[in-house]
């Protein structure tokens, strides 16, 4: 293995609190709030919340906090997303709780209601067609635009639709392809609502992907569409993700790679609508630009991205400049944490900000920019003390073979970085999903208890543009296993972890991976927790709901990117169920029976593997979905993890 390189963050110290166990409730409770929408009059704020084992909608009188409704979505189903249309009345999109990462089907429902619980209808039922949300308009109070979409006709259209009984109208102004095969993706808006930017993709060749197009379709300020082809340097097609508009409405922002070579990071480009000059604004030399920052009337002012810490760029010109210094402003009052603003009312006036950290769930402010004050709203986790609470130090690292690789360390409270017991932490997924700097509570649970948490973004992770991400392709059970070897190792090596005391747990791809752990290096770890793991591919991928219904075809093409191949031998090389004999650490099987997106039968046959090749081997199995929702099973299983952890690593 190749020295490896470490960039921490920030200084590795020992905290001067001490650290004292916290009821595993605590962390395990449900956020009471979430996502939040203040009204356009600043009278209401609109938040989601976890009750039970949904997600509900609430509404928040700001002058007194008083509750004036709360909207449930149904027996078993939740809200997703939602926004204010007008000062009374709310749109929300609402869904069958399938479980934390199932993928089963949602039944999705755009649904609106008045905030004095008046005229609750149904807008849209997602059957063969699907419709995106993309404006309020302003100017008419009655009715939101949308993006919609035909299962047999993949273009985009424009429509208009009534929030009080769901009429649609077809807006004339959707942009046509100019390609014979060509397909209408997305269209964006400007700030006056009026439709500036569509994204077209054209195959031309469908046996040929060397010559597809991607269009982007303009409309200049007579009010006429223009296209322009996006230049393409590579035989990967590049992405494209809009971010919005400036103030006066000429140019428009955009995150893509399509000036690389390579499919590297996502960097941040601006398009002037009038000359359709594309420039690059900014770029990281290893991570995407994830979005952009708004200012109050909805104009672009800058993009985060996160090579660790939550990170900057800021537009600089005149017109953004009090916006910039506004944001800025808000980033010192609460230094050391991340600031997210949901919208501004009406008047730009009124904001809601979310103030989050490592070490902090989140708590919302009403911030009111005439007076430069913040007040108080409420906390997603308000029995949750921040000073209690561990530091996340971000950390990157190289592979074996010379990859670098980011991830996160999580700190005991009162401890030396030193020869402490680890548990290894890798997230599901997995192509495409990160850990990210923030409030884990399953990380910052097990930190509590004393163990160093790593959680290490190994190749096939998201943030680190699209080669990364296809570095980890045909690699489970291989490069990605041994990418979380190698992070053990770096820890071990560092001094950070006793060689002695290594446990992995994770969920879902992490579930495999823990498993997986104890195969393929059976004498690095001293135990393992698989929880929601797959452990034979080919049971899986049978009874799986992702592919229950799926051709052959689609099925093999998903195997082959995700082992190297769909035949049998590999597969089976591939499964932990299969390889028992090799696993020489007490292992501890967690799993939901209710599971879909990866079924209980995946736990029956790797129990019986272990059980049938004499090794030790503890079950903890509940009727639950795919990650406990059950906060009573959230407890219980982790009571028994830290019996499990004290018993072959440690305190």
């Amino acid at each position: 293995m190749k020295s490896a390189i470490v960039f921490l963050f920030g200084l590795l110290f020992v905290t001067v609190s001490q650290s004292k166990n916290i009821p595993i409730e605590d962390f395990a409770k449900k956020s009471q709030f979430k996502e939040t929408r203040i009204s356009p009059d600043g009278k209401h704020v609109a938040f989601t919340y976890e009750d039970g084992n949904q997600v509900k909608l609430a509404v928040m009188d700001l002058e007194n906090k008083e509750i004036k409704i709360s909207f449930e979505a149904g027996e078993d189903r939740e809200v997703t997303m939602f926004f204010w249309v007008n000062d009374e009345r709310i749109v929300m999109l609402q869904r069958k709780i399938t479980g934390w990462l199932d993928g089963a089907r949602q039944y999705p429902e755009l649904v609106a209601g008045n905030i004095d619980g008046t005229d609750r209808v149904l807008l849209w039922d997602y059957q063969r067609s699907g419709i995106r949300p993309i404006s309020r308009l302003e100017n008419d109070s009655d009715k939101i635009l949308l993006g919609k979409y035909h299962w047999q006709d993949s273009d985009v259209k424009l429509h208009r639709m009534d929030v009080y009984n769901g009429n649609m109208y077809y807006n004339t102004d959707s942009p046509r392809p100019e390609g014979e095969d060509g397909m209408i993706r997305s269209i964006d808006v400007d700030l006056n609502d009026v439709p500036r930017i569509a994204v077209e993709f054209d195959p031309v060749d469908e046996d040929d992907t060397t010559d597809d197009i991607q269009r982007l379709h303009i409309k200049n300020k007579h009010g006429d569409w223009e296209t322009l082809i996006l230049p393409r340097k590579r035989e990967d097609f590049p992405s494209v993700a809009a971010v919005g508009f400036n103030k006066d409405n000429d140019k428009f922002y955009f995150t893509s790679n399509h000036d690389l070579d390579y499919d590297g990071v996502r960097g941040l480009f601006v398009l002037d609508t009038e000359t359709r000059e594309i420039k690059l604004l900014f770029r990281h030399a290893d991570v995407d630009v994830l979005g952009g920052i708004y200012g109050a009337d909805g104009e672009v002012i800058g993009a985060y991205y996160e090579p660790g810490y939550p990170s900057y760029f800021y537009l600089q010109n005149d017109s953004v400049a009090k916006e910039v210094q506004f944001h800025k402003s808000l980033r010192a009052s609460f230094n050391g944490s991340k600031i997210d603003m949901s919208n501004y009312s009406a008047d730009g006036k009124l904001t809601v900000v979310n103030v989050s950290s490592d070490k902090n769930p989140g708590d919302f402010y009403l911030f009111n920019r005439e007076t430069n004050k913040a007040k108080y709203i409420a906390s997603s986790m308000p029995h949750i003390k921040p000073e209690q609470m561990a530091v996340v130090e971000p950390f990157a690292m190289k592979a074996r073979d010379g990859l670098k690789m980011y991830g996160q360390m999580t700190i005991p409270n009162g401890k030396e970085l030193k020869n402490l017991p680890l548990v290894i932490f890798p997230h599901g997924g997995p192509y495409g999903v990160a850990d990210r700097w923030g409030f884990d509570w399953r990380a910052q649970l097990m930190a509590n208890r004393g163990y160093l948490v790593i959680q290490l973004n190994y190749r096939g992770s998201g943030l680190y543009g699209q080669d990364f991400q296809e570095a980890g392709y045909g690699e489970w059970g291989t490069k990605m296993q041994d990418d979380l070897a190698d992070a053990t190792l770096w820890a071990i090596k560092q001094g950070y972890a006793d060689k002695d005391r290594v446990c992995m747990h994770g969920i879902s791809y992490g579930g495999y991976a823990s498993m997986q752990a104890a195969v393929r290096h059976p004498d690095l770890y001293q135990c393992v927790i698989p929880e929601a793991g797959l452990y034979d591919a080919e049971l899986q991928w049978d009874k799986a709901d992702s592919f229950r219904n799926a051709s052959e075809e689609y099925k093999n093409s998903y195997l082959r990117q995700s082992f190297g191949s769909s035949d049998s031998k590999v597969l089976e090389e591939r499964s932990p169920a299969f390889h028992a004999d090799k696993v020489k650490v007490p292992v501890f099987l967690i799993h939901g029976e209710d599971d879909v997106r990866v079924p209980i039968e995946n736990a029956y046959v790797m129990e019986e593997a272990l059980k049938k090749a004499g090794k030790e081997v503890q079950t903890y199995y509940k009727e639950d979905g795919h990650g406990f929702q059950k906060v009573e099973y959230r407890i219980e299983s982790f009571e028994l993890i830290f019996d499990f952890l004290e018993e072959h690593i440690g305190k």
